[in-house]
C-alpha cells in the first residue's frame, strides 16, 4: 500500500498494538528512546496502546512499566487480554485440563524441553534452556522494583494443570517439532503456532492475536480498521489480517512480510520510530 494512502488511513486510527520481542524489544531485548519519543507521541494524540505478545502476562510487566502507559496487554497470543487502566481482564482463556495433562505426558515421554506457563508459577524441565530467558526477565524485573515470577522445575503432572494459559515447547530439530504438531492436530483438541524460531506455542483453539484485536475493538467500540498493528513473526499474521494498518518489521518472517501492508527497518534499526514518524506524520505533528 503506498505511503500516502496510509498517511490518509492514520487520521482514523484509535488503536496501535505492538509485538514485542523483534518488534518493539531490541536484540538486546531494550526499547530504544526513539520508539519511546514515537509512541509517546501517539499517546498525546489519544490513541491507544496495546502491547500484543506470546509471552504471558507476568512477563510484561516490566515493558509495559518502561513504555509509561500501555492501556491494553494482550498475552499468551492473545489467550489473555487485560485492561491495564481498569485492572480488569477483559478475557483470560486455559488449556482444558485433560489435554493439558495428555500434552504435558508426550512431553515428558519424549524429553522435550516443555515450559507450562501459568499466572502463578512457570514450571520447566530439568535442564530446561528456555528457563534463562525468565532468569533474565527477573533480574531486570527486580532492578525496576517489581513482581518476579516463580519459575519451578517438573519431573511429572504439576498439581494444578486448570490454570495453564500457554504449553511453550523449544525444540531444535525440524523433524521432532513436525511429530509434535501432527500429535496436537490427531491426539488432542489444542493449537499452535510459532512465535520464533524454534518455538511452538501450543493453547486452546480460537486464539489468537488478532482475535484479541478483534475484542479489543468491541470493548473500545471502534472499527477494526481503526487499527494499526506492528510485528514480525508468523503469530503476528492474524493481527495484520484484521487491522487496518499492519506493519512489518524489516527482519519479519516471510509470512509476515507477505501479510503486511507496508515493511519498515528492523527492530535494531528504530523500525518503529521510523514508521511512526513517516505514517502518522500528519496525526502527531
Amino acid at each position: 500500500m503506498e505511503l500516502n494512502v496510509l498517511k490518509a488511513k492514520s487520521h482514523d486510527i484509535r488503536l496501535v498494538a505492538f509485538d514485542l520481542d523483534g518488534t518493539l524489544l531490541k536484540s538486546d531485548h531494550t526499547i530504544s528512546e526513539l520508539s519511546l519519543l514515537a509512541i509517546q507521541k501517539l499517546r498525546d494524540k489519544g490513541i491507544k496502546i496495546a502491547i500484543a505478545s506470546g509471552r504471558i502476562f507476568t512477563m510484561l510487566e516490566a515493558y509495559a512499566h518502561a513504555l509509561g502507559g500501555v492501556d491494553f496487554v494482550i498475552s499468551v497470543n492473545g489467550g489473555s487480554i487485560d485492561d491495564l487502566n481498569t485492572g480488569q481482564s477483559v478475557e483470560r482463556k486455559y488449556l482444558p485440563a485433560e489435554d493439558a495433562k495428555h500434552m504435558i505426558d508426550y512431553c515428558l515421554n519424549e524429553h522435550l524441553d516443555c515450559c507450562l506457563l501459568t499466572r502463578g508459577p512457570s514450571y520447566f524441565t530439568k535442564n530446561s534452556r528456555r528457563i534463562e530467558r525468565f532468569q533474565k526477565y527477573n533480574d531486570l524485573a527486580k532492578t525496576l522494583g517489581l513482581k518476579t515470577i516463580e519459575l519451578k522445575i517438573y519431573e511429572g503432572m504439576i498439581d494444578d494443570v486448570n490454570h495453564i494459559e500457554k504449553i511453550l515447547i523449544q525444540e531444535m530439530n525440524i523433524n521432532k517439532t513436525h511429530k509434535i504438531m501432527k500429535f496436537v492436530d490427531q491426539q488432542t483438541a489444542l493449537t499452535y503456532t510459532s512465535s520464533d524460531k524454534n518455538l511452538l506455542d501450543v493453547s486452546s483453539k480460537g486464539i489468537d492475536k488478532g482475535d484479541a484485536l478483534k475484542k479489543i475493538a468491541a470493548y473500545m467500540n471502534i472499527r477494526q480498521d481503526q487499527i494499526c498493528a506492528f510485528g514480525d513473526y508468523d503469530n503476528d499474521v492474524s493481527m495484520f489480517e484484521v487491522a487496518g494498518i499492519s506493519i512489518a518489521m524489516g527482519n519479519a518472517s516471510k509470512k509476515a512480510l507477505d501479510a503486511a501492508v507496508y515493511v519498515t527497518e528492523s527492530n535494531d534499526h528504530e523500525g518503529i520510530a521510523i514508521a511512526i514518524k513517516e505514517i502518522f506524520s500528519e496525526v502527531i505533528r
